[in-house]
């Protein structure tokens, strides 16, 4: 009797030592699966995170966008120079602020060619137009030496991206005064700058 309560007691023992085996590789499961949350978490705080991280946010947020002056953002007119004589003087209205970059586009009828530019009229900074306030450019139609000269009656002006491209929107077009001007193939324009003396070289 007694040799067989301590068979039964080792049988008990043993199933009990199989059992708590059996529980520790289901905490190690439940190790795994703590692992598994750790993982979970870490992927909802990167869900939760800003696309493409803060930086990215902040400096998407920072970008430039363009503000070169657009066709639809000023108003054209060309007027007659009082001096010198003969040049037109180009000005360029802003209806909402934007930045007159460069030199205008200048083109004469239907020419293939634009009018060439007075690289010493270049200005420091571009000008930068609040709604109201104009740019203005120099047009110097004839030189002596410029070949023959013709009569144009319609002139479309483009305008200028920060880096020297065309704006999109295509070419503002500007009635000349009297309804033509007397140009050579000398013809060009200044850069756009602050003040009509400056356009026109005074």
């Amino acid at each position: 009797m007694t040799h067989r309560l301590l068979r039964t007691t080792a049988v008990a023992l043993t199933a009990a030592a199989a059992l708590t085996l059996t529980a520790c590789g289901g905490g190690g499961g439940g190790g795994k699966g703590d692992g598994d949350g750790k993982s979970d978490q870490a992927a909802a705080t990167a869900s939760d995170a800003p696309p493409g991280g803060a930086g990215e946010d902040s400096a998407g947020k920072g970008a430039k966008k363009g503000d070169a002056c657009a066709p639809a953002d000023v108003k054209v007119e060309a007027r007659p120079a009082k001096k010198p004589a003969g040049a037109l003087l180009l000005v360029a209205t802003a209806k909402k602020e934007c930045t007159a970059y460069g030199f205008p586009f200048l083109r004469f009828d239907k020419d293939q060619a634009t009018a060439d530019m007075d690289a010493a009229s270049k200005p420091k900074e571009p000008v930068r137009l609040a709604p109201g306030k104009a740019a203005y450019a120099g047009v110097r139609p004839t030189s002596p030496d410029g070949g023959t000269a013709r009569e144009a009656k319609a002139l479309s002006i483009g305008l200028q991206a920060a880096n020297g491209d065309p704006v999109e929107g295509g070419e503002v077009p500007a009635a000349l005064p009297g309804g033509k001007l007397r140009i050579d193939d000398s013809v060009r324009t200044s850069y756009w700058v602050a003040s009509e003396a400056a356009a026109l070289g005074g």
